[in-house]
């Protein structure tokens, strides 16, 4: 109702167009919220970059590099879809609990470092399905992003968090490809590090964001930091409080 009560009044068909051109950048200027939505954001954004780029660019580059043929992509695919079903649904809520969402953001950007990085100086195909492998654990970042913001804003902005961080990565989504493959363009006859350069240059950007993640603040960043702290200031409790305010005092008092 406050949210209502706050859009400009329309009353012209003028009016109507203004609205609805300048609506979505209002509804995204929640992103700008406060420091950890920004870092968010700026995850959000570098996991949609780069996640895309790898799956837009990948099969080409296997396929032009390293000879891969009808069985090896379905293999490849196969690999894929085994291992991310592993990681969403086996990995991700016990190693969540055990490690806290901050870190499964970082772990999940190192390793995306790490493949990229192999994809960019592979030889041979067992180091590309080796590293498809392990990057099926990137997927644990973006859900995990997603219920960081979601844990940090009341009911009624979550369909709005979302909806502006899904955008956001759709932009992010767009984008990379194009720099990816420019990258490529500019290396494939021999600049930089040959033809993988596209792909470090990806683990380079991997890197940045796990910066980012690395700053992102613990005590709101992390479910179980707030559970943690709220048991261990009710453990230490004075008994009397825990009791409706009842004190029986000691023994020298008596």
């Amino acid at each position: 109702l406050n949210r209502l009560s706050e859009s400009p009044p329309i009353n012209t068909k003028a009016d109507v167009w203004k609205y609805n051109l300048t609506r979505p950048a209002k509804e995204l200027m929640i992103l700008n919220r406060n420091k950890l939505f920004r870092l968010l954001s700026a995850l959000a954004f570098f996991s949609g970059c780069i996640g895309s780029a790898d799956h837009t660019l990948f099969l080409y580059y296997v396929e032009e590099n390293f000879g891969f043929n009808d069985s090896d992509i379905a293999t490849l695919f196969l690999i894929i879809g085994i291992m991310g079903i592993f990681v969403q649904t086996v990995i991700l809520k016990p190693f969540n609990s055990l490690v806290g969402e901050r870190r499964v953001v970082i772990v999940s950007f190192l390793v995306g470092s790490l493949c990229n990085y192999l994809y960019g100086v592979a030889e041979t195909k067992r180091t590309i399905f080796v590293s498809a492998t392990l990057a099926s654990l990137t997927g644990m970042s973006f859900p995990t992003i997603s219920a960081i913001k979601s844990n940090n804003v009341d009911e009624m902005e979550q369909g709005r968090i979302q909806g502006a961080l899904y955008s956001l990565q759709s932009l992010a989504s767009a984008l990379g490809p194009l720099l990816l493959r420019y990258v490529y363009n500019e290396t494939k006859d021999g600049g930089g590090f040959g033809r993988g350069t596209m792909f470090i240059f990806g683990a380079g950007l991997y890197l940045v964001a796990t910066l980012f993640a690395w700053a992102l603040p613990e005590e709101e960043a992390n479910s179980n930091y707030k559970k943690y702290h709220a048991k261990k200031r009710s453990s230490i409790e004075p008994r009397s409080e825990r009791q409706g305010g009842l004190n029986y005092g000691s023994t020298q008092d008596a």
